[in-house]
């Protein structure tokens, strides 16, 4: 007699939990368990903008980060009690969130330079201010009063 034990395969899945984090990742639920499995989770972040302030109108993007930053951990259970709601994610998402967890993305640490200190800063402000006309300091400083808006 042979024991045959069933594999769960994650389906991806878009899950609000009760502190109101939203959460994409491949989910199984063993049955009699209380926990959900979360496999490569990613928070999804949703950054908003303002288009102008007389419409009032937002732009919203959005991006996906670790869950848990800096762990080695590929699988996390978070306790049914935790979940709101779980849904299915539209094909942009889904298409996003493989993307992101297949590491198709090129790295940006390749980019990234370090930042300048701040004696560099000041002088190339100074350098900035030096090569303005007279008009345009005016201009700038009254802009950073805040008595004009930029044009």
């Amino acid at each position: 007699m042979t024991d045959k034990k069933t594999v769960n395969i994650p389906q991806t899945k878009v899950i609000m939990l009760t502190n109101n984090q939203q959460v994409i990742a491949g989910v199984t639920v063993e049955d009699g368990s209380d926990f959900v499995r979360l496999h490569e989770a990613y928070k999804i972040r949703v950054h908003e903008n303002a288009v102008d302030d007389q419409t009032y109108f937002v732009e919203e993007r959005m991006s996906l980060t670790p869950w848990t930053f800096q762990t080695t951990d590929k699988v996390h259970s978070v306790h049914k009690n935790h979940i709101m709601t779980i849904g299915k994610p539209n094909d942009n998402l889904t298409d996003y969130y493989n993307n992101v967890r297949m590491g198709l993305f090129p790295s940006m640490k390749k980019e990234l330079k370090p930042l300048p200190s701040a004696q560099d800063t000041i002088k190339d402000f100074a350098d900035v201010m030096e090569d303005m006309t007279d008009e345009d300091y005016y201009q700038t400083i009254q802009y950073l009063k805040g008595k004009i808006k930029p044009n």
